[in-house]
């Protein structure tokens, strides 16, 4: 089926494409949704008297969602939950417990925004996206952990543990510098020779 983008939609395209998709995903997802319209000569000049409109809504909708990425980005956000001495918890950390824990922290962000690519189910810092407008997508730190002073203690062991990762990097790359300088030089002395 042939459907007119009303909003840019994840890979498909942007507002005002003409996109084929199955029929299951428009007739269940795009249409009801309003992300789409059927493409028939009606839906199309009607899309064509809109179109401004439709822009202009679009804008505005990812400037308050730019707003709102503005307040989460580069934040960690810490959830507190029952586990076992392994590590493991007393269930998992869901969309919902999230979108909780960012209401608290002043964003007000509904669940279904808010990705999770693997389930959390043990304690540690996970990287989740929330996707404020097809736009807009922004990715948080969320610790989770048993207590306060667990969560900050992970969060300052993590910290020193990538402070060395750097060092480490710096200090390799400065070897790999004075190597490449080092064979500059034994190549001109070779050609010195030569002559």
């Amino acid at each position: 089926m042939e459907v007119i983008l009303l909003e840019k939609v994840g890979k498909l395209g942007h507002l005002g494409d003409v996109v084929k998709v199955k029929d299951g995903y428009a007739r269940n997802f795009l249409i009801p949704s309003k992300k789409a319209l059927r493409v028939t000569k009606a839906n199309l000049e009607m899309f064509e008297k809109q179109k401004a409109d439709l822009q202009t809504k679009n804008e505005a909708a990812r400037t308050s969602a730019q707003l709102i990425a503005d307040k989460i980005k580069g934040k960690t956000f810490v959830v507190i939950r029952q586990a076992g001495d392994t590590g493991h918890l007393y269930g998992s950390v869901s969309t919902r417990d999230l979108a909780n824990v960012l209401k608290e922290n002043g964003a007000n962000i509904d669940y279904t925004k808010i990705t999770i690519d693997t389930p959390i189910k043990e304690i540690g810092i996970y990287e989740v996206k929330v996707a404020l407008h097809p736009e807009v997508v922004e990715v948080v730190k969320v610790n989770v952990a048993r207590s306060e002073e667990e969560a900050k203690a992970y969060e300052t062991k993590l910290a020193n543990e990538a402070k060395k990762a750097e060092e480490k990097k710096a200090k390799a790359k400065k070897e790999e510098a004075v190597a490449e300088k080092t064979a500059v030089e034994n190549e001109e002395k070779k050609e010195e020779v030569k002559e």
